[in-house]
């Protein structure tokens, strides 16, 4: 699909992956303060289905989240804010 007129340039447009909604999602919610610092973030199968993606999904984004510093993954424990 391409879009013309204005500044696009004929620039086509190309879907949002699902990680990317996800991920954007989860860090207006903890930048709004959703979780306290140490709180735990639901569980991988939680946040899978709230975003209707895959698990696998979910554990891609949060150790982008992670290597960005906003939350900490324990094994065996869960995902915290950081």
């Amino acid at each position: 699909m391409v879009i013309t007129g204005g500044n696009d340039q004929n620039v086509p447009r190309t879907p949002e992956r699902p990680g990317e909604r996800v991920a954007a999602d989860l860090r207006r919610r903890i930048a709004a303060g959703e979780w306290e610092v140490d709180e735990a973030l639901p569980t991988t199968a939680a946040l899978a289905e709230h975003y209707g993606v895959s698990q696998a999904t979910v554990t891609r984004v949060l150790r982008s989240l992670a290597a960005e510093g906003l939350v900490r993954t324990v094994p065996r424990w869960g995902t915290f804010r950081a």
